[in-house]
């Protein structure tokens, strides 16, 4: 229950020296959030919480993914015995080794 005589003193700048804001927060959010939820029918109110739900678990989902996607990266890389090897040379001329589907 909202106490509506700390909201009155909340509200009167001269005296919001002292005032937690957090604490003020916390109680115009229940007092609105009570009120919204007075004026939704059941209906409305769970769908709402249905997609609440949804949107979690999506978000969960995308997780795993990742992590999937970053584990199967990380092994693929250990089968293929590191990074490529890579041969430096000052001039080369004729088609690049390794490129072409004819093995030169």
């Amino acid at each position: 229950m909202v106490e509506t005589h700390r909201l009155h003193f909340y509200l009167a700048l001269s005296k919001n020296e002292g005032v937690k804001l957090q604490e003020m927060a916390r109680t115009m959010g229940r007092r609105g959030g009570r009120a919204r939820a007075r004026r939704l029918s059941a209906e409305r109110r769970r769908q709402i919480a249905s997609l609440g739900g949804q949107a979690r678990h999506r978000s969960l989902q995308a997780a795993r993914r990742i992590a999937d996607n970053l584990a199967y990266a990380a092994a693929a890389l250990e089968l293929r015995g590191g990074p490529p090897k890579v041969r430096r040379m000052k001039t080369f001329n004729g088609r690049l080794p390794g490129l072409y589907r004819d093995g030169s």
